[in-house]
């Protein structure tokens, strides 16, 4: 007999059984283990009766991916232990259901600091995190969650436990690449692999100081020119400034915020951009002086340019960002009984290109007649987010048949379909236009052969 508590009282169970995208799922049981002996015991019998089970953290995911499609749901959030923070070899080890927020304050009052940033850091799990190989603003220096990575305890379908780290090597020429460090292929993979019960991550210095800012454009096209260069003279080792974040506000999204706004925002601004740039107290002025002469010489609205140089100041600035995305979920979800609701993408371009597929997604969208999207987020990556609002299931056709076509041609710029939010159950008709089918059916393989009775996250990526 089963030890674990194996709840079926379904005015429970609803409300863990969909996520921020609002995808429909539902559920037969909620399973809410407390150790890995618990995670193995229940991933034991679901496989022995080929029960599904779908992994949740905080279900703060916009694709679906924590929406369970029938069988049990397994939540981590009773799994909020940090084992270790190391701040001399810097690394730090914790289970998959704290908030990531919170672990993140607890990291830097120790005085190092782990990296990654998701916008929904204080809604997300540390777990999720990593199964969606989730990123943030600070990208733009620091790089996605799986840089960080480690080390990963996971429990598979069969119930075995694997410790997987990842090489500290210089050379290895055996077998092939992905496998030579199978942390990266659990990172990210949706929970459709295997759940991970523990995580081990590279923590790096406390950044001394920083001060964020927001400068504005008269257009959208010199915002995006601004970043272009940005990016120019940070590759060729020659720009005076060295930012951590570039993120994006179109008009639409400058409107969103500025009811919310205690800073001014000027009349003639098309679009801003958010930026955070680290320094030395000795530093501030030079580096400060070095942001206005590029700001000048990228045609900003200089004397506008707002600088934010204390905590809290700093975090409106943050905030103003996340009140976007807040804000378009709330009014999307206003829509969603007439078959409508938030429309976004998740695509990326090279740099080089974001010129052109803004261009293009723009005429799709003008020659479909549909509304305006709000375009914003996480630019300097050529990543910015393209949110729509459908008002019924006829104008939701009508924009996914743009977001389709814009998909395709980001592919052929040399982009992805999903750059930090993954495929979920959503997004699943755009991996088509990512990889070839044979190369799906690899991906396929692997899955089943990890899991063969298909029982992880049935209904993820594929």
């Amino acid at each position: 007999m089963a030890s674990f508590n194996l709840i079926t009282d379904q005015d429970i169970i609803k409300g863990f059984c969909t996520d921020s995208s609002n995808y429909p799922g539902y559920a037969e049981a909620l399973v809410r283990p407390k150790s890995v002996s618990e995670v193995i015991e229940i991933v034991k019998e679901a496989n022995s009766k080929k029960i599904p089970i779908t992994t949740i953290g905080n279900r703060s995911s916009l694709t679906g991916s924590a929406a369970a499609l029938g069988g049990w749901i397994l939540d981590t959030s009773q799994m909020t232990k940090i084992l270790e923070i190391n701040t001399k070899e810097k690394f730090a080890i914790a289970e998959p259901g704290m908030m990531l927020s919170d672990l993140k304050k607890t990291i830097l009052e120790q005085g190092v600091f782990y990296a990654p940033d998701p916008t929904s850091e204080k809604e997300c799990f540390f777990g999720g995190s990593i199964a969606t190989n989730a990123s943030g603003s600070r990208t733009f220096k620091y790089g996605s969650t799986r840089k960080y990575v480690r080390a990963l305890e996971v429990v598979l379908a069969s119930g075995e436990v694997l410790n997987l780290r990842k090489p500290e090597i210089e050379k290895n020429t055996f077998g092939y690449l992905p496998f030579q460090n199978m942390v990266d292929i659990f990172v990210g993979s949706e929970g459709t692999l295997g759940i991970i019960t523990k995580i081990e991550v590279e923590l790096l210095e406390k950044p001394e100081n920083f001060f964020g800012g927001m400068a504005f454009f008269k257009t959208l096209n010199e915002a995006l020119d601004f970043v272009i260069n940005v990016r120019s003279e940070l590759t060729h080792k020659i720009s005076a400034i060295t930012p951590r974040a570039i993120e994006l506000f179109d008009c639409h999204g400058l409107n969103i915020i500025k009811p919310d706004s205690t800073f001014k925002i000027p009349e003639p601004a098309q679009a801003a951009i958010f930026f955070e740039q680290e320094y030395k107290a000795e530093e501030f002025e030079s580096i400060l002086n070095n942001w206005v002469s590029f700001l000048e010489k990228n045609k900003a609205i200089v004397d506008d340019t707002i600088i934010a140089d204390v905590p809290k100041q700093q975090e409106e600035l943050r905030e103003l960002r996340h009140k976007v995305p807040s804000h378009l979920f709330e009014e999307g979800g206003k829509f969603t009984r007439d078959g409508g609701g938030k429309v976004s993408t998740d695509w990326s371009v090279p740099i080089k290109r974001i010129h052109e597929i803004i261009d293009y997604a723009q005429k799709l969208t003008k020659d479909a007649r549909i509304n305006e999207p709000v375009i914003y987020g996480h630019i300097g990556n050529g990543h910015p987010h393209y949110n729509f609002i459908a008002k019924d299931s006829a104008e939701k056709k009508q924009i996914l048949e743009v977001v389709h076509r814009t998909c395709q041609q980001v592919v052929l710029l040399g982009g992805t379909i999903a750059a930090e939010h993954g495929i979920g159950k959503i997004k699943k008709d755009f991996v088509k236009y990512q990889y070839p089918q044979t190369v799906i059916n690899a991906m396929k393989s692997l899955k089943y052969s990890l899991d063969p009775n298909g029982i992880m996250a049935p209904g993820n990526m594929f």
